[in-house]
């Protein structure tokens, strides 16, 4: 019986090289999209999703049986008020986001095992957190390389916000132009192109300035940013968020 790997897909670059790298395993890839209401970007992932699936399920090469996206409204997520206070104790050290409120109840409401594409970078607020409250062990089941946690050497709160949670050791150990020089190695390049990362996107195209794009600009991938979008950006900020202009021309007079 071959292993299913329940991923999370958001349809950026480190969980489309995952979906990538599984596609050359025999095993079931189950990808998951988590709809959040308040994300502008939601319909350019879940089109970078549909179109990368396609290209991938007709690569010759693939080995996987991917199987279609489940779809879960972020808002339909059970609650659970002790995942939840877990998550408050963590978030009061850390800064941890609020996806990991919800992807723990998602994960124990659902018994899943749930693989999320995180790195390993110092200014991560979810590694810094797994860093200060736990031990990750590697594991290997059918070629399947994941981190898990520790539980008997971590904290309890990150016992329940990500005992059912694995994250990819490929992405331990790699970087974003590097993810993209192996993707080129087995003949997906293009679906590079078919990512999206932007949070807020304009008129289709990304923004320059949110937090992703500027990873982006920062990471020697300034290539997938948009020159035209930027430049729309700058002005719906310039426009609308007088708070940034004023920021901004504080700053030009320093």
């Amino acid at each position: 019986m071959r292993r299913t790997v329940n991923i999370l897909w958001t349809g950026g670059l480190d969980s489309t090289f995952r979906v990538a790298e599984l596609s050359r395993l025999d095993v079931i890839v189950q990808p998951y999209y988590i709809i959040d209401p308040d994300r502008p970007s939601s319909g350019k992932e879940m089109e970078a999703i549909h179109n990368i699936t396609e290209t991938i399920r007709k690569d010759p090469a693939t080995v996987c049986e991917l199987k279609d996206l489940i779809l879960v409204e972020r808002d339909q997520i059970t609650p659970d008020a002790a995942i939840t206070a877990a998550y408050q104790v963590l978030r009061e050290k850390y800064s941890l986001g609020s996806q990991y409120d919800w992807l723990a109840r998602f994960a124990h409401s659902h018994q899943l095992i749930l693989e999320i594409g995180l790195e390993k970078s110092p200014t991560g607020k979810a590694f810094n957190t797994l860093d200060g409250e736990c031990t990750l062990i590697e594991e290997n089941k059918d070629g399947v390389w994941e981190l898990l946690v520790d539980q008997s050497q971590s904290s309890k709160e990150a016992n329940i916000i990500f005992g059912q949670l694995r994250f990819p050791k490929v992405l331990w150990d790699t970087d974003k132009v590097a993810e993209v020089k192996k993707m080129r190695e087995m003949g997906l390049e293009k679906i590079v192109k078919m990512t999206w990362f932007c949070h807020r996107p304009v008129m289709g195209m990304t923004c320059g300035h949110c937090n992703p794009c500027r990873d982006a600009l920062n990471e020697g991938m300034e290539w997938r940013v948009s020159k035209t979008g930027y430049a729309l950006g700058a002005l719906r900020r310039y426009t609308y968020d007088p708070v940034c202009t004023l920021l901004h021309h504080l700053h030009l007079k320093k």
